[in-house]
């Protein structure tokens, strides 16, 4: 029997990465969320969504189910990623992944099961049922909305879907997720400075931070020279050619529920005693009355 892992943002204790205005500089072309003219202008909205182009993983399975809906499954092992594609029209849109379960020996000889979003609604959610062996699709179904259960087991499917090859979406387009963007630091410095740290809400990793420092209405993108992260995390970013790290630290409520609350926060300047640092949990979805300048 297999288990149902939810998916969460993973990174390596450690990454060093430099960032130059739309891009980060390693061989993926991950663009940074402003355009060129934003860029030679200075001026930035880091929380703007911006959709990234889709390339096709892995593919596990495709299904058609009796509307003529075809659904497609895939993994990109690099970013260790299983998604959904639900096709409208001549494309294929991709639906964010809320939870993941996977039984057997992998591609070749499993089974799966792929929680999704289908609409706005929890409601809407839908399993997407998977089996193969012997490295061919055996069978594919839609299960309940809200369901961990396996394609094998009793009540796991609502819809049996038809199992199609390659050539079925050889013609269609595929289509990102809109691409949001999360506030993943907001913290206010003791000089009167603000940090703000940005990153793609899905798919990310320390690559795709972007870390802003500044007064409220002139906030400017930092390089960032790495970021450390274990049970706290550090970044470590530029200012006018000196290397500052910010500490950051969590702990939870001590009520023995399960919600992070802000630990001891610190920005260290190199020039003596670390500057104190206020984290806000949970961070701002918006901040209206903030200017950005990109590098």
């Amino acid at each position: 029997m297999g288990s149902l892992t939810y998916a969460a943002l993973t990174c390596a204790a450690s990454l060093v990465l430099t960032c130059a205005c739309g891009r980060v500089s390693d061989s993926s072309s991950k663009t940074a969320p402003c355009a060129t003219a934003a860029c030679d202008s200075g001026t930035c909205d880091p929380l703007a969504a911006h959709e990234l182009p889709v390339t096709l993983g892995t593919v596990l399975g495709i299904g058609r189910d009796s509307a003529g809906t075809i659904y497609l499954a895939d993994e990109v092992p690099t970013k260790h990623l299983t998604r959904v594609f639900v096709s409208s029209g001549d494309s294929l849109f991709r639906k964010r992944v809320i939870g993941t379960g996977q039984t057997g020996n992998g591609p070749r000889d499993g089974e799966y099961n792929l929680w999704f979003v289908e609409g706005f609604d929890a409601a809407t959610n839908r399993t997407l049922l998977i089996e193969r062996r012997g490295d061919v699709v055996t069978q594919m179904a839609l299960g309940p909305h809200d369901s961990s259960l396996f394609i094998f087991e009793p009540g796991a499917i609502a819809e049996v879907l038809t199992v199609l090859d390659r050539s079925a979406i050889e013609e269609m387009k595929f289509r990102n997720l809109p691409g949001p963007v999360t506030i993943e630091y907001f913290a206010e410095v003791e000089n009167g400075n603000v940090i703000v740290v940005t990153r793609p809400t899905d798919d990310a990793d320390f690559a795709d931070f972007h870390f802003f420092y500044g007064i409220e209405r002139q906030m400017v993108e930092r390089k960032i020279i790495g970021v450390y992260r274990g049970h706290d995390t550090d970044i470590e970013f530029m200012v006018d050619g000196s290397h500052y790290v910010v500490h950051f630290s969590t702990g939870f409520i001590p009520d023995g529920g399960d919600t992070l609350r802000a630990g001891p926060a610190s920005l260290d300047t190199g020039t003596g005693t670390p500057l104190r640092v206020t984290e806000r949990l949970p961070a701002p979805k918006s901040l209206p009355s903030f200017v950005f300048s990109c590098l």
